[in-house]
């Protein structure tokens, strides 16, 4: 074997190992971002609110590389605790006006 046929199965090995390495490395890097997991883009309450509970401690979360990932289940378990209740309805302009007259009519005296 020659130095030149020699030089040339290195390089084929060392290609070689370099994408067996490579192709292992975004394979487990794949793993934090699959389908089991939210980032500030996909997540269901927007970036920011997912960045701020993330920050607050809402839901256990983590980086992958410059990524924030929490597991999806969660994230929807806290959002299912933020459920708002209705604000009670504003008493119309009319209904106000109304209830200011009827407090000034006179009342009956009882006998």
């Amino acid at each position: 074997m020659t130095q030149d046929e020699l030089s040339k199965a290195l390089a084929t090995i060392a290609r070689y190992l370099a994408d067996s390495i490579r192709d292992v490395a975004n394979e487990n890097a794949g793993r934090a971002t699959g389908s089991e997991y939210y980032d500030a883009k996909t997540s269901p309450t927007g970036p920011t609110t997912f960045r701020r509970a993330a920050a607050a401690g809402a839901f256990p979360s983590f980086k992958v590389g410059r990524k924030l990932v929490a597991r999806k289940a969660e994230v929807d378990a806290w959002i299912a605790t933020q459920a708002r209740t209705p604000k009670p309805k504003a008493q119309s302009a009319d209904d106000v006006d109304a209830a200011f007259f009827a407090s000034l009519q006179p009342r009956r005296s009882r006998r």
